[in-house]
Formats: C-alpha cells, structure tokens, sequence
C-alpha cells in the first residue's frame, strides 16, 4: 500500500513484525474503509469539511477519486488538517463512528500525527510527500495516481 511505502520511505514506520507497526498497518485499512464506508453522520462530515477546506470546489472530486481508488495524500493531509483545526468536543463525535470498525480516537491520533512526520521528514529530505506517494502508487499493483 502506498501510504505504508511513504512512511517506509520517510523513516517514520516502524520496524516490520513489531506491535505497533501491525497497529499501524491496521490503522491505515481501518481508517481508509471509515472514510470510504461508514454512514456515520459525523465521519462523512468530517471528511466533506477536510475536503471542502483543502480542495474548494475541487472537493467532490477529490471525494470521488478517494472513494473509488483509496487513499491519497492530498486526503491523509486534508484529514490531518482538519483533525489539528477540530476541537476535542468536537473530535468526540467521530468516536462512535470509528468504533464500527474496530478503531479509536487516539488511532486516528497516531495515524495523522504519523501523516505529519512523514511529511516533515521528507521535506527535510528535500522531497514533496504528494509526489513520493504518487510514485509510491505508481509502483504498485494496478498502480495509478
């Protein structure tokens, strides 16, 4: 999956086999099967703002491409975003939503905070983390950006 290659390639996963990466790993399809399925009202909120807020009126699109394809960076930073930018009574609310798929609050926490490093890592690397995860997904299976 290309966002566990970009973070393999920002340095910020951690060893392969280890308890927290394998809590990862389940974070990354948990998370992407949340915003691409639940019909809780507050996640698909969240998601439409994220979106909303990053892309204007490129949103539904961007929606859409997510929707049918997975995970792209521009969704991981627009959700990473928003998540910063909301209040923790706020954040509360995706609880019940996120727990339909076996997840938490402080994994999405992790997750994002994880989406912020790799960011931070590459750019201090001199490298775009948009453009190392479209290469990423270029590299693999039925690869497209």
């Amino acid at each position: 999956m290309a966002v566990l290659a970009m973070f393999q390639d920002a340095d910020v996963l951690p060893p392969e086999g280890t308890p927290e990466a394998n809590r990862i790993i389940k974070s990354v399809i948990q998370f992407q099967s949340v915003f691409q399925k639940s019909g809780d009202s507050y996640v698909r909120a969240f998601l439409s703002r994220a979106l909303a807020q990053q892309r204007g009126s490129e949103a539904n699109e961007a929606a859409s491409r997510f929707h049918s394809a997975g995970w792209t960076s521009e969704v991981l930073e627009a959700l990473r975003e928003q998540w910063v930018a909301t209040a923790i009574d706020q954040r509360v609310r995706l609880a019940p939503g996120f727990h339909q798929f076996n997840i938490s609050l402080e994994d999405f926490d992790s997750l994002m905070d994880l989406v912020a490093k790799a960011r931070i890592a590459l750019e201090q690397r001199g490298q775009n983390m948009h453009q190392v995860f479209a290469q990423r997904r270029k590299e693999m299976p039925g690869g497209t950006h």
